[in-house]
């Protein structure tokens, strides 16, 4: 069964590490329904591209980190930090404002696996987030729209 938990801390000071360990936490009390798969993302701070609106405004487009991970949530926060530790991430980066999501799959429509896993999202930069619970019966339609 799958199960979602959401984070957002506005004007609170809180390291990235502790965003993590919230979602963690909330995935692990989410365990008791069963699952074969989990996966969170948390706002970033890798600034990707500027740009301006059609109001000539400026946009700042800074995309989500997604982790996905097969298995139970242990394997999941195992990958995070395995992955974290071969990049820069600062894990002490404080956010005032942050938010994060996460969720436990239970495979009913394709294989318990990382791509299958939520968040599922819009493109390679991450542009677009969802995470839900239940069947998208016309996945079909949008995997050729893709």
């Amino acid at each position: 069964m799958c199960g979602i938990f959401a984070y957002l801390n506005y004007n609170v000071s809180r390291e990235r590490r502790y965003v993590l360990e919230v979602l963690f936490n909330g995935l692990r009390r989410l365990e008791y329904r069963g699952y074969d798969s989990a996966g969170i993302s948390i706002d970033s701070s890798l600034l990707t591209s500027i740009s301006m609106d059609p109001n000539s405004r400026l946009s700042l487009s800074v995309p989500p980190l997604v982790f996905r991970q097969e298995g139970k949530i242990e394997s999941l926060v195992k990958s995070v930090y395995e992955e974290v530790a071969a990049s820069d991430l600062n894990l002490e980066e404080s956010f005032s404002v942050h938010a994060g999501v996460a969720h436990t799959r239970w495979a009913t429509h394709g294989e318990p696996a990382p791509r299958n896993s939520h968040p599922q999202t819009s493109d390679p930069g991450n542009e677009f987030l969802v995470v839900h619970n239940g069947v998208v019966t016309n996945y079909a339609v949008h995997d050729r729209i893709h």
